[in-house]
């Protein structure tokens, strides 16, 4: 990956991080994992052997939180969001970065899997495989069931 689409995909990630609306919303129920070291995280984390198709089978809100993010995904690569699966909060950054955004998240190419990692508080961790890059999303709801975090970044290595 270029250097610069790198940076731009770093930044991406900080400028769709809504935590504090989130924090509002939820009374501060998701915690950003993305900002604890990986160390700090790993007791909490799935073993690698679970399936995440076994994951999404059993837990509703991982299967919701799957379909939102691959709608998500899929309306940045075709048309642009859907703001109004967005809290107007989390919906109001997004407007002001999508000219960044979203040619980023087409630049990624086709999705090829969507695995779920973890539970970061309310929220739900995926790592999404595309043609051209391999990222992190974490995705969470307010109590109306709409979109109030979405944070995505290049997926360490």
């Amino acid at each position: 990956m270029k250097p610069t689409l790198m940076k731009t995909a770093i930044a991406a990630a900080v400028l769709l991080a809504p935590m504090p609306a989130l924090a509002q919303a939820a009374a501060g129920a998701v915690p950003n994992g993305f900002d604890r070291p990986a160390q700090a995280a790993a007791p909490q984390a799935r073993p690698a052997a679970a399936p995440a198709t076994a994951s999404a089978a059993q837990a509703p809100d991982i299967a919701r939180s799957e379909e939102a993010l691959r709608a998500v995904i899929a309306s940045a690569q075709g048309t642009g969001f859907d703001y109004s699966d967005f809290t107007i909060g989390l919906g109001t950054q997004i407007r002001q970065q999508e000219a960044q955004v979203v040619p980023l998240i087409k630049g990624f190419g086709a999705v090829k899997t969507v695995e779920y990692v973890k539970q970061e508080g309310e929220a739900q961790m995926f790592k999404v495989t595309f043609d051209n890059q391999v990222t992190e999303w974490l995705i969470g709801f307010d109590a109306e069931d709409k979109i109030a975090a979405l944070l995505f970044r290049p997926a360490e290595r």
